[in-house]
């Protein structure tokens, strides 16, 4: 499970606005003043209010906090895990977070959806912050984070998606390739967080699948425990890098993402 959290709060997400506060005015210039001034703290607050309100002043009713990331990983596996490699690549380009926010309107048609930001830093911030404790899980720490970046656009309901791993070695986004002689696979497993605006109770959750979570179907089509197709082994990228640029690779792993959201989100969001 600590591996979940790690990986989840490496992530890379979309920058948001700070709004700082200022102190306030020298007590001569109230004195003089002919009508006091509005306390900066107030006017700050009232800024802030207005830069989160939707523009067709509806209230936010789901919000999306997307932890898809945008990372792709190149993974190696051997007979040991000694010989496993790993390698992150930056996908900015590939729009994955973007698409989370999509899947998730497609999913709550008329309902008013608007995406939470956050910035890298404060990602990684909150990895380094949590507390070391053998009762600390990584649901714990998902939802700290969460519920710290709710004020920022207070919503009914908000959705988190993460990445999340299988039964195999696999986890999150990426490409892995089992030695000696093994085969190939393109994954795409994310997990799905509904929590309420107000308590922040866990309302549902579930992994994101394109088929039934059954035990012939896990054999069938989810041998990884998620979404995920073979491929040729030469469609492994020979330089980690080359993966960013790669149109199969992205144009695969997006309609994976699409097809597990769209089978997964509307029972999530369901009233």
């Amino acid at each position: 499970m600590l591996r979940l959290v790690v990986t989840a709060i490496a992530l890379v997400c979309a920058p948001i606005s700070l709004f700082a506060q200022t102190e306030p005015a020298a007590l001569t210039a109230k004195t003089t003043a002919k009508k006091p001034a509005r306390q900066p703290e107030t006017a700050t607050k009232e800024t802030a209010a207005k830069a989160t309100r939707p523009a067709d002043g509806r209230a936010c009713q789901i919000g999306v906090i997307p932890i898809a990331g945008n990372l792709f990983l190149v993974e190696s596996f051997g007979l040991t895990t000694f010989t496993d490699s790993y390698v992150r690549v930056p996908v900015e380009s590939w729009g994955l977070d973007e698409l989370v926010v999509s899947r998730v309107r497609a999913a709550a048609p008329g309902m008013s959806v608007r995406r939470v930001p956050f910035t890298k830093e404060e990602l990684a911030a909150s990895s380094r912050e949590k507390p070391f404790s053998l009762f600390y899980t990584s649901s714990m720490a998902i939802k700290e984070f969460a519920q710290s970046l709710a004020p920022r656009i207070p919503c009914e309901r908000y959705v988190v998606v993460h990445r999340h791993g299988g039964n195999q070695r696999e986890f999150g986004i990426g490409i892995s390739k089992y030695y000696p002689g093994g085969k190939t696979f393109l994954f795409a497993m994310m997990y799905i967080r509904v929590y309420d605006g107000q308590s922040f109770r866990l309302i549902r959750e579930a992994p994101a699948l394109m088929t039934e979570d059954t035990y012939i179907e896990r054999i069938l089509h989810n041998f990884l425990g998620g979404p995920s197709r073979q491929l040729d082994s030469a469609m492994f990228p020979v330089r980690p890098v080359d993966a960013a640029t790669n149109p199969v690779l992205r144009d695969g792993v997006r309609e994976m993402l699409t097809a597990s959201f769209d089978k997964t989100l509307p029972a999530l969001l369901a009233p």
